[in-house]
Parts: structure tokens; sequence; C-alpha cells
């Protein structure tokens, strides 16, 4: 490629570098000191995660703007699947707003173009689907990764929420004062979930529709069992608390035989990681005391595509073996 071209293109891409970090500057800066406002759309976006269930005079909470920019709003939400990302966020307990996020991506894509490109020099084409492939997935990665900690977090938590929920009951207190109670001394995130389905009933949602859109925001087997003992109670009667004892029994031992699983199967995920890890290691060492032999590879464009090929295997490979060693109880 001429020299004069790859000027041009690497002062285009270092622009928009510099303005996509100058923006993301600019919102962080606005949300550290927009603080009363940013708790307001904080209890807003909790309220709009639940899903399809409520009433019309709820909808209208629901429909938040992505972005205080009306022109901004109206590009967000002609995104595909923008809500489900926004839902993604929320699940995973982010403080960042969808258009941050975003921001944030494309930054990234980048920053890993001219890592590939000018720092390791590879071929213009490879960089550019690298450094998309890395700035638009690692952010969804983390975010997955981090809602899978959360709902983790919620669900061996659920047992002793709803043994207090039964105290709370056989006490004479009403479900929805039992909820607000939980909402208050038990810890996050289940104190954070419950409080949203608290102030959704508040504001006029029926408890069952408030129920779905717990469900649905955290998700998972425990949760809908939570949720359909509620649920059936109301409809035919008896004992609540009883239910919610014997639910909470039968989730703690299901949790310990995950966990004794989890154990059998730490041997299988040692040896994945080793193998996963070990081409790594090797291409350091040779790249760090024997660069010759790893500069064929690097800068021709066949073995370019080679580590491409060899990445995208290793990645389906890492996949297979996770879906093996992981067991569902």
């Amino acid at each position: 490629m001429d020299t004069q071209v790859i000027v041009i293109i690497a002062s285009i891409v270092a622009f928009l570098a510099v303005v996509a970090l100058v923006e993301a500057l600019y919102l962080l800066w606005r949300e550290f000191w927009q603080e009363g406002r940013r708790k307001i759309r904080r209890r807003l976006r909790d309220l709009s995660a639940g899903g399809g269930h409520g009433k019309e005079t709820f909808d209208l909470l629901r429909s938040r703007q992505l972005s205080d920019d009306p022109f901004t709003d109206r590009v967000l939400s002609a995104i595909p699947r923008i809500r489900a990302l926004d839902r993604l966020m929320e699940q995973a307990g982010s403080e960042a707003s969808v258009l941050q996020l975003i921001v944030l991506q494309f930054f990234l894509a980048i920053v890993f173009y001219l890592l590939l490109w000018l720092g390791l020099g590879l071929a213009w084409p490879l960089a550019l689907i690298g450094g998309l492939l890395a700035g638009f997935g690692l952010p969804i990665i983390y975010l997955q990764a981090k809602r899978a900690k959360r709902q983790t977090k919620f669900v061996a938590q659920l047992p002793d929420t709803m043994d207090f929920l039964a105290r709370a009951l056989r006490s004479g207190n009403p479900f929805t004062a039992a909820l607000h109670a939980a909402a208050k001394e038990m810890p996050p995130p289940v104190a954070d979930e419950l409080a949203i389905t608290f102030d959704e009933i508040n504001y006029g949602l029926e408890i069952d529709e408030a129920l779905y859109n717990l469900k649905n925001r955290v998700g998972g087997a425990d949760v809908a069992y939570f949720v359909t003992a509620v649920l059936v109670q109301r409809r035919t009667g008896g004992n609540l608390a009883d239910v919610l004892n014997r639910i909470a029994t039968m989730m703690r031992e299901r949790n310990r035989a995950s966990k004794e699983v989890q154990i059998q199967a730490a041997e299988m995920k040692l040896s994945a990681y080793i193998l996963i890890g070990l081409p790594f290691f090797v291409a350091g060492v040779l790249f760090l005391f024997r660069r010759e032999y790893m500069a064929t590879l690097f800068d021709h464009p066949i073995g370019q595509v080679i580590i491409f090929i060899q990445l995208f295997l290793m990645l389906l490979g890492y996949l297979v073996i996770r879906r093996l060693i992981n067991f569902r109880i």
C-alpha cells in the first residue's frame, strides 16, 4: 500500500480515537457530577428491565430514554436488540449507560486495530477484523461474566431470603410487607431486586406481574421456583411460609450437590486452561528468545491467516470443553 495512503488512514483512525476518548471522558464527568439525576435514572432503569409484563399505565415508565439528546435516543432505539443490551447491563449491575458502552466499544476497537496494525504489523484487513471483534466482543463477554457472577450470588442468597420471608409471614405480616422488610435486611443483590419488585407494586403493578418481572430480570430455575410458589399460593391458598421453607431446603441441597459436581469437574477445567494457555506461553517464550522463528509467522500474510485460524479453533475448542464440563443439577 502507498505510504501516503497509510498516513492518511492512520491520521483518520487517530482522530476518531481522540474523539471517542474525549466523548468517553465527557460522559464520565457528566455522570459523576449529576449524582442525583443518576440515581433517578438508575431506579427508572431498574424498573424498565423487567420485561413485557405490566399494564399500559406502567409502559410509560418502562420506555425510558437511552440518551438525553432526542436525536441520539432515536438512533439508539433504532438499533436492533438495543433493549436486550440494556437489560444485559442491568442484570450485570452496571452503572454505565448504553451510549457509554457503545462509545467504549468503538474506542477499544480503534485501540486494538492500531495495536494489531502498527504494533504487531498485521495486514490492515486482518487488523480491522481483529480490532472490531476484540473491541465489541470483550465488553459483552465481561458483562456476561459479571451477570453470571451476580446471578450465582443471588441464587446463593435466595434460600436465606425465603426463610426470612417465611418468618415474616408467620409473624402476621402480609406478603408485601415481608417483601419490603427483606429488601431492607438482606444483602445485595437480593435486596436490590426485591426493592425493585416492591417499588413496582407500589407504583400500581399487580403482585403477579411484579414477580414475573423479577423472574425475567434475574433468570434461573431457583427464582422461577420462588415465583411459582408464591403465585400458586395466591391462586389456591395454603400456608406460604411452609412452602417457602421447603423450597429453601431443596435449594440448599441442590446447591450442595452442584458444588460437589464442580469439585469433580475442577480437574477437567484446569486441564482445559492449561491446554489453552500453553500455545500462548510457548509463542511468548519463542518470541522473546528466538524472534526469528516467529518472524515469518507474523510477517507473512499466510502466517497471519494461520494465526487467526488457530485462534478461532482454540476458541471453538474452549467452548466445546466448557459445554462438556458445565453440568446442570
